[in-house]
C-alpha cells in the first residue's frame, strides 16, 4: 500500500477536472481526467507487484487478516490493496553490531555471577506469518522473543552449573547449555544457531576462593606427580633386587665342591711366583704356602 494514497489522489482528481463544465478552463478536462486515472490505475498495478529481496521474508496482510502463505524471495503479484511486512531470514546477531548483553544469574550454590553473552539466530520462513500476527513487524520479535529468551535461557542454564562449572577453563559446555535453555524458551519461533559467552564476572570474594582452590589443586597434582615418580623409583629397585637375587640364586645352586676345587687349581696355575697362598683344609685351619720355582 505504499503507493495506494497516491493512486487514490489521482483518480479523485482525474474525476474533478473531468466533471469541470467545458467553458470554465482551456485546456480539455476530459483528456486531462482521463491522463489523471489512467495514472491512478498505473500506480495501484505497481503496487501489485511485489519484490522480495535475497535473504528476506514478505508477509502479506490486509484489513486485519495475515495471510499464511509468505512471500519468498523474488517477484510476486499480490492484492494491490495489501500490505507487506519484509523480515530478514539470515543469521542475525543479538544484541545487534557486536555488542553484548550483561546477564546477573546466580549459580547452584547460590552465588551470584554477571555474565556477558550474544548469541547469533534466525527467523524460519514459514513461521513469519504466524510470527508477524502474533507479535508484529521483526523489531518487535527480536525484544519480545530472543532477548526474553535469551535472559531466561542464560538463568536456567547458570542455575544447575556450580562455581566450578562456571569459572572452568571450557567454556564450551556452558555454552551448549545455555543455547538448549534459550531454544526451549523460544520454542519453534525463531532457531538458535549459536551462543557465545564472552565473560564471566563474580564476586571479589569468591574469585579468591577459586583462585585459592586451583592453587591448592595444581599443589596437589604436582605433589602426586613427585610420588608417582618415587613409586616409580621404588618399583625399579624393587625389580633390580629381584634380579640379583634370582642370580645369586642361580650361581649357589651350581657351585659343587668339585668345580670349587677345579676353579682353585686354575686360579693357582695363574698366579705369580712368590704368592701367598691360604690352603683350605677339612679341619677349617688355613695352610699358607709359598708359591716359587715356577709354575
Amino acid at each position: 500500500m505504499t503507493f495506494l494514497p497516491i493512486a487514490i489522489v489521482l483518480i479523485a482528481l482525474g474525476a474533478i477536472v473531468y466533471s469541470l463544465p467545458k467553458g470554465t478552463a482551456k485546456i480539455p478536462t476530459k483528456l486531462v481526467g482521463y491522463v489523471l486515472w489512467f495514472m491512478g490505475a498505473a500506480v495501484i498495478l505497481l503496487n501489485a507487484v511485489v519484490l522480495i529481496g535475497v535473504g528476506e521474508v514478505g508477509v502479506k496482510h490486509f484489513l486485519g487478516t495475515v495471510d499464511p502463505r509468505p512471500l519468498e524471495q523474488g517477484m510476486h503479484i499480490i492484492n494491490p490493496l495489501a500490505s507487506v511486512e519484509r523480515m530478514s531470514v539470515r543469521e542475525q546477531s543479538f544484541p545487534p553490531q557486536g555488542a553484548v548483553e550483561q546477564i546477573e544469574a546466580q549459580t547452584s550454590e547460590q552465588l551470584n555471577v554477571t555474565l556477558e553473552v550474544s548469541l547469533i539466530f534466525e527467523i524460519n520462513v514459514d513461521n513469519a506469518p504466524r510470527l508477524y500476527g502474533d507479535l508484529g513487524s521483526e523489531e518487535q520479535i527480536k525484544r519480545i522473543i530472543v532477548l526474553s529468551a535469551v535472559r531466561n535461557g542464560v538463568r536456567d542454564a547458570v542455575a544447575t552449573k556450580s562455581i566450578n562449572d562456571i569459572f572452568s577453563p571450557n567454556r564450551r559446555e556452558l555454552a551448549t547449555a545455555m543455547k538448549e535453555e534459550i531454544q526451549a524458551k523460544a520454542g519453534d519461533r525463531i532457531d538458535v544457531v549459536e551462543v557465545f559467552v564472552r565473560d564471566i564476572q563474580a564476586p571479589e570474594r569468591v574469585r579468591e576462593a577459586i583462585e585459592n582452590k586451583l592453587e591448592r589443586e595444581q599443589q596437589v597434582a604436582a605433589e602426586e606427580f613427585q610420588t608417582q615418580i618415587i613409586q616409580e623409583q621404588a618399583r625399579q629397585q624393587a625389580e633390580e633386587a629381584k634380579g640379583i637375587a634370582e642370580a645369586q640364586r642361580i650361581i649357589s645352586q651350581g657351585l659343587s665342591q668339585e668345580y670349587l676345587t677345579f676353579f682353585y687349581i686354575q686360579q693357582l696355575s695363574n698366579m705369580p711366583e712368590g704368592s701367598l697362598v691360604y690352603v683350605p683344609t677339612e679341619g677349617g685351619i688355613p695352610l699358607i704356602r709359598n708359591l716359587g720355582g715356577g709354575r
